[in-house]
């Protein structure tokens, strides 16, 4: 006996013409947002708003980077906007290995101040961990 082995079952179904229901999904949503802008907000305003959210929603339903969908690019750079891009070590945590994430304090004349410390602070830190001895320190 012969069966028919059933072939690419991990593409998802085309519910209606190329898309998928998820696809579908988000293109009612985003339609409904653009003609809730439309018929809410004042004229000039709401003729661009409307049109703002139908380019982002055509982009997340059909536009797709190396194969993958639009919103996890822009889920990322939401990410990566919202988060702190300095990290220092701490040598005082339990385990040696924590790090602390924080933006830059102020800035006074071109200096970046990170928590009361200038870069003067931390060049003589610097020199005084590379003249200590480290063959007392132990690894774990």
């Amino acid at each position: 006996m012969r069966f028919k082995v059933p072939q690419n079952i991990d593409m998802p179904d085309r519910i209606l013409g190329p898309l998928t229901m998820i696809q579908f999904v988000e293109a009612v949503l985003g339609g409904g947002l653009a003609y809730v802008c439309f018929g809410s907000l004042p004229k000039p305003l709401n003729q661009i708003l409307a049109v703002l959210v139908l380019l982002f929603t055509a982009a997340v339903v059909f536009l797709k980077i190396n194969e993958r969908p639009f919103l996890f690019y822009f889920m990322a750079f939401l990410k990566f906007i919202g988060t702190p891009k300095r990290r220092v070590w701490q040598k005082d945590s339990p385990d040696g290995f924590e790090v602390e994430i924080y933006k830059p304090v102020k800035i006074e004349n071109n200096q970046t101040i990170i928590k009361g410390k200038t870069k003067e602070d931390f060049e003589k830190m610097a020199k005084e961990l590379d003249s200590q001895n480290f063959d007392k320190i132990k690894l774990r």
